[in-house]
């Protein structure tokens, strides 16, 4: 399957869209394993598309949530995961599906051991059935600032730093290999960061956001950042 790219017109309908997109893939996956396994991303683009997410029609009880990256923060406030939880309703009674968000452990060495420990424990082999992923400005997915970032083949998770600011992240190859992958991009300022994606220049080395999309991923966006894009 060639690289599929909706654009909308507001972000309402990304976040319709997206929800009912991951909704189909979770289902699939349960009807064919029994269970999905999906990483998450934090931030503020995300955030509608979970609380749509959080309404759809799926047997919870199958599904496991795991996050794609995080700051090493002392504060859980400063953290990523409680936005997540608080989207996609994840503490509400009732709520049956499995959360493992990224526990700090001292510094980022160590909590991306820890992780990767977990990462193991839920699926020794192989890896998420889908990856829900953000964009930067400059290109980067997930906290894989450095493209070759977790290239070896069993760097489940890595330790980085952004702006002096110590996170861990799935790796690379890791992402890579995750069937379904969905980077959602809204806002002008990604424009340049999307069309390195879509229509990259062959003199400029790829991005981790490039590399980890793919030839067979999907890519969500709004006309903020690809203005010059039909409307889906």
């Amino acid at each position: 399957m060639p690289l599929t790219c909706m654009v909308y017109e507001t972000t309402a309908d990304l976040a319709s869209a997206a929800a009912e997109l991951i909704a189909a893939g979770i289902n699939s996956s349960i009807e064919e394993t029994g269970g999905c396994l999906v990483a998450v991303a934090g931030g503020s683009t995300p955030a509608p598309i979970y609380r749509e997410l959080s309404r759809a029609d799926i047997d919870w009880s199958t599904v496991v949530f795991v996050q794609t990256d995080e700051r090493v923060a002392t504060q859980a406030t400063d953290r990523c995961a409680g936005a997540i939880e608080t989207a996609l309703g994840l503490t509400d009674p009732g709520r049956r599906a499995c959360w493992y968000p990224i526990r700090v452990h001292g510094d980022a060495q160590r909590t991306a051991a820890a992780y990767d420990e977990q990462l193991a424990r839920l699926r020794a082999e192989g890896v998420p059935d889908i990856a829900v992923l953000g964009l930067g400005t400059d290109g980067h997915t997930a906290s894989i600032f450095d493209p070759t970032l977790g290239e070896g083949p069993d760097q489940r998770v890595v330790a980085t730093t952004y702006r002096g600011e110590p996170r861990v992240s799935l790796g690379l190859n890791y992402l890579r290999a995750v069937p379904t992958r969905i980077l959602l991009a809204t806002g002008a300022g990604k424009s340049a960061a999307l069309a390195q994606i879509l229509t990259p220049a062959p003199d400029v080395a790829l991005t981790s956001a490039a590399l980890v999309v793919g030839e067979d991923g999907y890519v969500l966006a709004d006309t903020a950042t690809y203005p010059g894009r039909a409307r889906a």
